[in-house]
């Protein structure tokens, strides 16, 4: 089993490393200290399964779960310190096929990805009992309607590209981009592009 190891912190990544290499039928065989550097680094190395932190700068395990998912790439199992509801929702929303905290016995995270690759998906009891929690409430009014432009645009904001990048990306102007993401936060009635990420997230609009 071959497993790409992705964590911000070098003291953890390297520990997972080290720990996961002692076990027999697996081999790490790259670490990554973001989501861009794991996407870019899997298209190489192509592991059986992905190992993830949730929260890291720049693109986070959420995003590069989806992103994954989206590319048809190796299944992600996340791995967190943090026991937000709200984590632990999306990650199951972007395609995690996993997730788990990083108090977890070697044993348990070994058994997870064995069961992942088997084509399984492996969450831990509190992100299942946060995921019922979450469907038995009432759904918010829907939103207005995001054109197909102002939702490319909106995945841009999630993966913390700028308005330089996401012009160069789109093939438009800045000014451009200023002007959808105005109307992406006054229809998602958002006070800043990282609230209006959080919002349609929390939408199923990305």
């Amino acid at each position: 089993m071959k497993v790409l190891i992705v964590d911000d912190q070098p003291l953890v990544r390297d520990g997972l490393a080290a720990l996961l290499s002692l076990e027999e039928g697996v081999q790490v065989i790259g670490t990554a200290a973001d989501g861009v550097a794991a996407l870019s680094l899997a298209e190489a190395i192509h592991p059986d399964v992905v190992l993830m932190d949730i929260r890291m700068p720049g693109m986070n395990g959420v995003e590069a779960a989806r992103q994954f998912r989206a590319r048809g790439g190796p299944p992600v199992v996340l791995l967190t310190t943090f026991e937000e509801e709200e984590d632990m929702v999306e990650g199951v929303r972007a395609g995690a096929a996993g997730y788990l905290f990083k108090t977890a016995e070697v044993q348990e995270i070994m058994a997870a990805l064995k069961r992942v690759v088997g084509g399984e998906r492996v969450f831990h009891p509190r992100v299942t009992q946060s995921l019922a929690e979450t469907l038995s409430r009432p759904r918010p009014a829907p939103l207005p309607f995001l054109t197909a432009r102002e939702v490319e645009i909106l995945r841009c904001l999630a993966s913390g590209a700028a308005n330089k990048r996401i012009a160069a990306q789109l093939h438009i102007t800045e000014g451009t981009v200023k002007i959808h993401v105005s109307s992406i936060l006054n229809k998602l009635k958002a006070t800043s592009r990282t609230d209006a990420v959080r919002i349609a997230q929390q939408r199923d609009l990305l």
